[in-house]
């Protein structure tokens, strides 16, 4: 093998990594995926307004959803990864995120009971959550594209 067939077949290599990571972000992000988890965030983060037999169902519901959506999502990839720091860190940051947006939207949302009577504030937390989740999940792509790019 000359230097240059080396050359091209390094290049090669290379680009079809790259194609492979593209890939891969392009699965975790797909719309489908994103719209299940959003609706799996409002079930389970709204089901605590519900009244006492019915907010467990609609939590293991809203929870079964979310489970539901990682197993297809995962079982139909076309691209397996390797699991990493970097994905378990992107993971656990990103459920810290939904958390304390879930605190803050329900703060808000209680003090809308108070100002305006709404009847069930966790609900409309919720629904706040999710859109919010839907909103960011470009720059969330574009985070987690840099991180694959960079591992």
């Amino acid at each position: 093998m000359n230097p240059d067939d080396a050359r091209s077949a390094l290049a090669d290599a290379h680009r079809l990594q790259e194609r492979t990571r593209d890939e891969h972000v392009r699965q975790q992000f797909a719309w489908p995926y994103m719209c299940a988890t959003a609706l799996g965030i409002f079930i389970a983060f709204g089901s605590t307004d519900l009244p006492a037999p019915w907010d467990t169902l609609a939590f293991l519901l809203g929870e079964g959803v979310l489970i539901g959506s990682v197993i297809l999502q995962r079982r139909r990839a076309a691209v397996r990864m390797k699991a990493n720091v970097g994905d378990g860190l992107f993971v656990l940051l990103g459920a810290f995120l939904v958390l304390a947006g879930y605190i803050a939207f329900n703060v808000v949302a209680s003090l809308g009971v108070l100002s305006f009577g709404l009847p069930t504030p966790r609900i409309f937390a919720a629904a706040a959550l999710a859109l919010l989740f839907l909103a960011l999940a470009g720059p969330s792509r574009r985070l987690y594209t840099a991180l694959v790019r960079n591992t």
